[in-house]
Parts: C-alpha cells; sequence; structure tokens
C-alpha cells in the first residue's frame, strides 16, 4: 500500500502540490481540526460517490476506470486514491472563493485580508455558491481529463455512452455540485458545532496572519482551473496524431469564456469601494477562534490588524 501511494504522489505532483496549498490555506483560515475533519469527510463523500458510480451510475452517472494504466496507483475500492483525494481541496478552496464573493475585505497598503463572519461561513449562499464554484472547476478538468491519453494524466477512464459537453455526461456535473453541497454541509455543521464548544476558550496557537491571505483562496482556484485550461490549450495546439484539434481548440476556448466571468467578477471584489471595511471603522478582537463573528462598530482607534478567517 506505501508503495503505490508513495508513486502517486510522486508521479502525479500537481495533485501533491494543489494539496500541500489546501493545507496551508485550510490551517491559516480554520486551523488543524477543522483542516482534518475536512480532509476526512471530503474523502469519505468522494469515494462513496465514485465507488456509487462505477457500480451503479450514481451520482456522476457511468464511467469506466483503465486499471491497466493505474496499474502503479493506489486504488481503494476500485476508485483511485489520488482522484479521490483530490475532491478536498477542490472543494475547500471553491468553498472559500466562495466566501470571497460574500465576505467584506480589510484593504491597507500591501495587504488584503477577507472578514468572514460565521453567519456568512455558514450559511446556505456560501454552500450553494461553493457547490457551484466547484462544478466550475469540473467543466474545465473533466473534458481534458478524458483526453488523458494525450497528456500526462494517462488514459485512466472513459464513458460508455459519451456525454454532450465534449464526452462528458451532464449527471457527472450534476453529481459534483451534490458531492460538493454534502461535503460544504458536513463541514458547516462541524464548524457550527465546534465553534459552540469552543466558547469562552482561550484563543492562543491560531495561526498567523499572513499578508495578502485574503487572496488565497482566489489566486488559489484561479490557479487550478488555469492550469487544466493550459493543459487543453497545449493538447489542442499539439498537433498529436488522431486527435481532433478543432474539437479540443473550441473546448479550450469554451473553457476560456467560462472562466472569463468568474475571475473579472473577483477582481472587481477587490477593487470596489462598497465591499472594503476601513480600518478606522472596525472594531474586531485581535485572535479569535473560528466560527466567531467579527464585529463591525465605529469605534475610534481600532484595532489595526483584524482576526480573519
Amino acid at each position: 500500500m506505501l508503495e503505490p501511494l508513495l508513486w502517486s504522489f510522486i508521479h502525479r505532483p500537481y495533485v501533491t502540490l494543489f494539496m500541500v496549498f489546501f493545507l496551508i490555506l485550510s490551517h491559516l483560515e480554520q486551523g488543524w481540526p477543522r483542516t482534518a475533519l475536512w480532509v476526512l469527510t471530503s474523502y469519505a463523500v468522494a469515494l462513496a460517490a465514485e465507488w456509487g458510480s462505477i457500480n451503479h451510475g450514481i451520482p456522476f452517472g457511468a464511467y469506466v476506470y483503465h486499471y491497466e494504466a493505474l496499474r502503479n496507483d493506489l486504488v481503494v475500492l476500485g476508485v483511485p486514491f489520488f482522484d479521490t483525494l483530490s475532491f478536498s481541496f477542490l472543494s475547500y478552496v471553491s468553498f472559500s472563493f466562495a466566501q470571497f464573493f460574500l465576505s467584506p475585505l480589510w484593504i491597507k497598503s500591501f495587504d488584503v485580508q477577507r472578514l468572514t463572519p460565521s453567519e456568512v461561513r455558514n450559511s446556505r449562499s456560501c454552500l450553494v455558491l461553493g457547490a457551484f464554484l466547484m462544478t466550475v472547476v469540473d467543466l474545465i478538468v473533466d473534458p481534458i481529463a478524458n483526453l488523458g491519453k494525450y497528456w500526462f494524466l494517462g488514459d485512466i477512464y472513459h464513458y460508455p455512452e459519451p456525454g454532450v459537453h465534449f464526452g462528458v455526461t451532464f449527471a457527472n456535473y450534476g453529481g459534483w455540485f451534490i458531492v460538493a453541497a454534502t461535503t460544504i454541509f458536513l463541514n458547516q455543521r462541524l464548524d457550527a458545532w465546534l465553534a459552540a464548544r469552543e466558547q469562552g476558550l482561550d484563543p492562543k496557537g491560531r495561526p498567523a496572519r499572513w499578508r495578502f491571505q485574503g487572496l488565497f483562496a482566489p489566486c488559489f482556484w484561479a490557479g487550478i482551473v488555469l492550469f487544466q485550461l493550459g493543459v487543453t490549450w497545449w493538447v489542442a495546439l499539439s498537433g498529436q496524431p488522431g486527435l481532433d484539434a478543432a474539437r479540443v481548440k473550441l473546448q479550450a476556448v469554451t473553457g476560456s469564456y467560462i472562466l472569463a466571468p468568474i475571475l473579472v467578477l473577483a477582481a472587481m471584489q477587490i477593487a470596489k469601494p462598497s465591499n472594503r471595511v476601513q480600518s478606522e471603522g472596525i472594531a474586531i478582537p485581535e485572535a479569535g477562534l473560528p466560527g466567531a463573528s467579527p464585529e463591525f462598530a465605529g469605534r475610534q482607534g481600532a484595532a489595526e490588524r483584524p482576526a480573519v478567517r
């Protein structure tokens, strides 16, 4: 088990790198206990969904893994471990990106922080937007993953009945939304439960705030989709034998059109003055436990360095 696990991490470096970024981001925003819970719950939900899909076609629709191409990878219950593990960072960064859209920003000099009250983090709006943003990631990822034989992913699966969106079925996208929403919902409830237990506890040990931490989630989300979009363009222009280059170029252009408005809206979140909280107009505890709501009050001499999630 250890040898195929190490092989997967070494020969799927993009998954390993994204996982490291996720652990850093999640630790900074919510601490290690919630990070561990996120990994466990997201893996369990994704594994159940993938097992159900390859055996019964639910919820992602029917698809088949090519185990000969996965002979060196760790496979759990018929599902590649690296594939299931990727749902942890994909779901969390989408959830965190949703909070970026729904929260005000604290901007001072060369620093940007996101101020997210617990009622926003654990809201239905954040759940739906986070699940949608993760589904958008799949609109870019799955069509190019379906062409894995033309790049370093490898030919690891296929749809017995290809869908109309560059071979990907609509059931697959619906399944991604369900898995994302389930994962986010579970962790929202766990966060609220932990926050209630932590009331009145000493907040020492909270991770230090990093400069520009408020931009980590949108940059991470953008990095994932732009990486996959870059692979799509590379394949489209590679001129490999047997490749329908015109179709893949259309796939790359379509993906670019999908991403452009989301990235522009994210940039506008930073630019618009109405989304900013001025330091002299807020009073936030210097260090608060995850789940604690920032207090927005017009006090003079408020803290220059807010505690953020």
